[in-house]
């Protein structure tokens, strides 16, 4: 099923448009958070390794960065093939899969067992969830009939219930009070049509600016490039000495940066981009709670890339190039 988030019928725009699939889900994308329920790993000594791709692998990014920060678990995201050489028995993996068919998550799975890790699955079903029964390993189910960028909040969800993430029902409900600032993507998206969006994040919010990148590529069907501060101080900054042509700047902030980082931010603004007259798009994450605060701003994201296919009159929905480049592998 798929719910419709009322406050789309606030927007004309958006009811036109309500019957794009895309579009639908990142509508009731707060609502999926409501649904679900999981239950949280037995024993949590050893690492814990998060298998996925894509859509389904975000949900690893931005677990991995709020542990960064909470401190008590080492929670570390893997996108490729098999496991890291250092993966031991002692570790944890979960393999998320929305399809259950991701070639890169099925050979992580595979790696899991041979190796005699503790190993858990999120899928819908597939290949993913056969191994699983075959191997008599816990599996979490979750709903069918979104694309896997669309259901982020399907897949998170049970991954940080699994892991343990503290106090995570009071930040859901926080989440669940989110409002659509649909008008606000309409600007941003304005904004940045027909430029190269260029997009910075810091620290927590760092799979947020990852997060925009991929929605505007894959939605919009347009290059997004993205970078971390102060990584990108050390390299990527030296880039803006000669002024690229027709690109837009997207800072991505936390409502509670250090105050070394918002040093750090506003000197790269007035050296990079004030001081050639380059215009800022930046806006503030929202919230009390880390995930809300993450959440926040990657709905936005996903609102504005939506916005910008609407703009180009792009539908969000098909990633063919995508299913062509899968069928060419699978016929090697």
């Amino acid at each position: 099923m798929k719910y419709i988030n009322p406050l789309c019928l606030l927007s004309a725009d958006y009811n036109l448009a309500i019957d794009m699939e895309i579009e639908t889900d990142t509508l009731n994308f707060i609502k999926m958070f409501q649904s679900g329920k999981t239950f949280e790993l037995e024993n949590k000594e050893g690492r814990i390794i998060i298998s996925g791709m894509g859509g389904s692998g975000i949900s690893g990014l931005i677990a991995s960065a709020l542990f960064n920060t909470i401190g008590n678990l080492q929670v570390i995201p893997w996108t490729n093939y098999g496991l890291p050489k250092w993966v031991n028995e002692n570790d944890h993996v979960i393999c998320i899969s929305y399809s259950g068919n991701t070639a890169e998550t099925l050979s992580a799975a595979n790696s899991a067992i041979e190796t005699g890790c503790k190993l858990e699955i999120i899928t819908t079903g597939g290949k993913l969830e056969k191994l699983a029964i075959k191997n008599n390993l816990n599996i979490t189910k979750i709903e069918r009939g979104h694309q896997p960028r669309a259901a982020l909040p399907l897949l998170l969800k049970p991954l940080l219930y699994k892991i343990g993430m503290p106090n995570l029902n009071e930040q859901i409900n926080e989440i669940c009070k989110l409002e659509l600032d649909v008008e606000k993507a309409q600007q941003i998206a304005k904004k940045i049509n027909g430029k190269l969006p260029c997009i910075y994040s810091s620290g927590l919010l760092t799979p947020v600016g990852y997060r925009w990148r991929c929605q505007i590529e894959e939605n919009a069907k347009v290059l997004a490039i993205n970078h971390e501060i102060p990584e990108m101080n050390h390299n990527e900054i030296v880039g803006w000495t000669n002024t690229p042509m027709n690109i837009a700047v997207i800072l991505i902030r936390d409502n509670n940066e250090s105050k070394t980082i918002k040093n750090r931010i506003d000197a790269t603004k007035n050296i990079a981009w004030n001081s050639k007259g380059i215009d800022i798009n930046e806006i503030y994450a929202k919230g009390k709670h880390p995930l809300t605060r993450i959440i926040s701003m990657i709905l936005l994201g996903d609102l504005v890339s939506i916005e910008l296919a609407k703009l180009n009159s792009i539908d969000p929905t098909p990633v063919r190039i995508i299913e062509d480049l899968k069928k060419v592998l699978e016929g090697n």
